[in-house]
This record gives C-alpha cells, sequence and structure tokens, in this order.
C-alpha cells in the first residue's frame, strides 16, 4: 500500500472519528439543554398555577382555621427563610410562639414567651399526655424569651400525632405556673408543606426560582 493511500485512511478515520465525537457532544448538548428547558417549564407551570413564588414575594399558606401557617420571604436568596409557625393570643396580644425553620433531623422546635417570666426554673412543654418536659431558657431578645425542644423523630410524631399540648411558665408572684394551651390541628400538613419549601429553594429549580 502506498503512502498516499495510508494517508487517505488516515484521514478518513480521523474525519470519522471527529464526527462520531461531535454527535456524541451534539446529543449531550441536547440533554442538557432539555432539562434546563424542562426546569424552565416546570417552574413556569407551578407559577401560572399558584405553586411557585414571584422574586420579592412572601407567600403565606395557612392550615387548619390558621392555626400553622408556612411563611417563605423573598425566593431571591439563598438562605432557608421559610417558617413554620403558630402564635397563640393572649389578653394583652401574643403570649405563646412556636416556630420551626428547618426539617433536618434533630432540629429544634423554638417557644417564644413574652418578658417578665422567671427565668431560673425554665420553661414546661408538653404534648398531648406525654410527660412534662422542662427546657431552659436559651436567651432574650427584644422580642421576648426563647427556649428550644429537639425534634427528634419521636417528637416529630407526636406532633403529627397529637392535637394540642401546653407550654408552662413561671410568672413572678405566682405560686403555680401558667399553662399556655396551643393546638397541633394543621402542624402535620405545615411541616409536609415546609419540607416542600424548603426542597424548592434548595433543589435543582431553585435556582431559576431566585434566578
Amino acid at each position: 500500500m502506498s503512502d498516499v493511500s495510508k494517508q487517505r485512511m488516515s484521514s478518513s478515520a480521523l474525519s470519522r472519528s471527529q464526527w462520531n465525537w461531535g454527535k456524541i457532544a451534539l446529543r449531550a448538548g441536547g440533554v442538557v439543554l432539555l432539562l434546563i428547558a424542562g426546569g424552565i417549564i416546570t417552574l413556569a407551570g407551578e407559577r401560572l398555577l399558584g405553586g411557585g413564588q414571584a422574586p420579592n414575594e412572601t407567600r403565606i399558606t395557612q392550615f387548619q382555621d390558621q392555626d400553622w401557617r408556612v411563611t417563605c420571604q423573598s425566593a431571591n436568596t439563598a438562605t432557608q427563610n421559610c417558617a413554620l409557625t403558630e402564635q397563640v393570643p393572649g389578653n394583652a396580644g401574643v403570649i405563646l410562639t412556636l416556630s420551626i425553620t428547618d426539617t433536618k433531623p434533630e432540629s429544634s422546635l423554638s417557644l417564644m414567651v413574652p418578658h417578665g417570666v422567671m427565668l431560673q426554673p425554665g420553661l414546661g412543654f408538653t404534648i398531648g399526655n406525654e410527660p412534662t418536659r422542662v427546657r431552659p431558657y436559651e436567651t432574650c431578645t427584644n422580642v421576648g424569651c426563647f427556649a428550644l425542644v429537639t425534634v427528634d423523630a419521636d417528637t416529630l410524631k407526636s406532633l403529627k400525632s397529637n392535637m394540642g399540648g401546653v407550654v408552662a411558665v413561671v410568672a413572678p408572684n405566682n405560686p403555680q405556673p401558667v399553662s399556655i394551651p396551643f393546638s397541633l390541628k394543621g402542624f402535620s400538613d405545615g411541616y409536609n408543606e415546609l419540607q416542600r419549601a424548603l426542597a424548592r429553594r434548595t433543589g435543582f429549580l431553585g435556582f431559576f426560582a431566585r434566578s
């Protein structure tokens, strides 16, 4: 075989190889474009149907007579700024706020009560007919004093399966703790919605929601 023939065969093989790699690259690029297009279409569909959140929009989802609600601030930020909360009203305003901002295992349920409670005895927390847990106050700010309850698997199950609970605080010059009942109606639906809201912000479509 002549050198010219060998060169022609080599050139032909190289051209076929380049063409095959070009097809592979083209197909790979097409898959990426389909994924991106699918994400955009899904996001647009969610917003058209009311399931998405526009930038700079605060979204509030209420459950069971407004006992629990999920509030998500602007979707422009990458932080997990969604919260599942319940506020218990009293004669002089809100006397108890329960809040969860994270659904990861061993996250915390925050309990906020007004100033004026005695800090040293701590705060009592009861779900249904379960034994009372005494939790220390973590800090006090200009809005109230906070205690935390770890939401492990058993606690989460109790929160989802009971209809209510009680927070007990000690007030000055009061020999008996003051009991503050709270409702758990709608907590399970609210917790599930919080999980979905956080997943939307941290998942693949979260990029488009913040763009």
